[in-house]
C-alpha cells in the first residue's frame, strides 16, 4: 500500500494576492476534479509560508478549512469530524506533509488528506511579488490524497541538511517596520545559495537511490552504485522545487539526465515555492511529459539548508494508469 494523489489543481490567477484565497480556490477545484465533496475530507494540511498580513494567529489551515467549508460542524449526527494545521518547512513542506498523511492514511485514521499549499506577499500586493525583494510568486496548489492496494505512490521521503548558514531567510524585523509590519517582510538569500542547493538535492537524490534501488546496492562499490543509480533514473520524470527558472534543468544535468527529463513550471512569475512541486506534477499531467516514464522523482530544497525527496511510482500491481 502507499499514499497516492488522486486529484491536484492550481489556484486560478484572480489577481487578488491571498493566499488564503489561493489555497482555498485550488482546494475547492481540487474536490471538483476528484469528484467528492468538501464533507470527504478527513485532514487539511496547510504548507504556505508567506501569508496575508503575516498572519501568525488563528492557525491558516482552520481559516482554509473554514472557507472551503470542510466539515465545519463536527458534532453534527451526520458530520465527520476532521481537523487542520499548519506545517511549515518552506519549499520541503509539502514532503513533509505526504509523510504526515502517509502516517494517518497508512493506520485508517483517515481516509482523504487534503494538501493546500500558497505563497504571497504579505501586502497581497502582486506587483510586489516575484521581485528582487520577494523572489516568490503570489499563487497556490492542492493535492488529495489517499492510499491505493497497489504499489502506486509515493515511497519513503528522505531528508538531507546543511549546517552552517540558512541559504535563505525571510524574515520580518520587528523594530525597523513600526506600524507597517503587516505588509512587510524581508527576504535575503546568500551568494551561493543556489549551487549549495544544487549540491544538497543531488546529495539527496543519490540517498533516495541508493536506499530504494536495490537492497544490496549498500553493499557495492560506489562505481557500481553510481552506474545503478544512473539506470535506476532512465525513465524517470524529474519534478523539483523552483527557486531560480533554470534550476531543475541545472538539476538535471548535476543527475546526468537530459534537460527534458526535468519539468519546469511554465506560467507562472517568480519562484512558486511551497507549490512548486504541486505545479510540476500537474503541468507534468496536463502536458503528458509521464508518458514514457516509470516513475517520477521529487527533489525540494529550501532554507535551512533542507533538502527532501521522494520517488513515486505511476505503475502498480495490475494497474498502469496514472493516478
Amino acid at each position: 500500500m502507499a499514499t497516492v494523489i488522486s486529484s491536484a489543481a492550481i489556484a486560478p490567477a484572480d489577481g487578488s494576492g491571498s493566499s488564503i484565497g489561493h489555497a482555498v480556490a485550488a482546494g475547492r477545484a481540487c474536490l471538483q476534479r476528484a469528484g467528492v465533496s468538501a464533507a470527504d475530507i478527513d485532514v487539511l494540511i496547510n504548507v504556505g509560508v508567506y501569508r496575508d498580513s503575516n498572519i501568525v494567529e488563528p492557525s491558516i489551515a482552520a481559516l482554509i478549512q473554514k472557507r472551503i467549508g470542510i466539515n465545519l460542524d463536527y458534532l453534527a449526527p451526520d458530520s465527520r469530524a476532521a481537523f487542520s494545521f499548519d506545517l511549515m518547512n518552506g519549499a520541503c513542506g509539502l514532503l513533509n506533509a505526504v509523510q504526515a498523511a502517509d502516517a494517518m492514511l497508512s493506520t485508517g485514521s483517515a481516509r482523504r488528506v487534503m494538501v493546500v499549499c500558497a505563497d504571497t506577499h504579505p501586502s497581497t500586493d502582486t506587483s510586489r511579488a516575484a521581485t528582487a525583494d520577494f523572489p516568490y510568486a503570489s499563487t497556490g496548489a492542492a493535492l488529495l490524497l489517499e492510499h491505493t492496494d497497489d504499489s502506486r505512490g509515493f515511497g519513503q521521503v528522505y531528508h538531507r541538511s546543511l549546517r552552517g548558514g540558512h541559504g535563505v531567510n525571510g524574515y520580518l524585523p520587528l523594530r525597523d517596520v513600526g506600524a507597517g509590519g503587516r505588509e512587510c517582510i524581508i527576504v535575503e538569500r546568500d551568494g551561493d545559495a543556489l549551487e549549495q542547493m544544487l549540491d544538497l538535492g543531488t546529495d539527496c537524490v543519490r540517498t533516495v537511490l541508493a536506499a530504494e534501488s536495490t537492497p544490496d546496492m549498500g553493499s557495492m562499490t560506489a562505481a557500481a552504485a553510481a552506474d545503478r543509480a544512473s539506470v535506476a533514473l532512465e525513465r524517470t520524470l524529474l519534478i523539483t522545487s523552483q527557486p531560480s527558472p533554470d534550476f531543475a534543468a541545472r538539476f538535471a544535468k548535476r543527475l546526468g539526465l537530459a534537460s527534458d527529463a526535468a519539468v519546469t513550471v511554465d506560467g507562472v512569475r517568480g519562484d512558486p515555492h511551497t507549490s512548486a512541486l504541486a505545479h510540476g506534477y500537474q503541468q507534468a499531467l496536463a502536458t503528458g511529459r509521464y508518458a514514457g516514464y516509470d516513475q517520477l522523482l521529487f527533489v525540494a530544497v529550501g532554507a535551512g539548508l533542507t533538502s527532501a525527496a521522494s520517488l513515486y511510482r505511476l505503475t502498480g500491481t495490475g494497474d498502469r494508469r496514472i493516478p
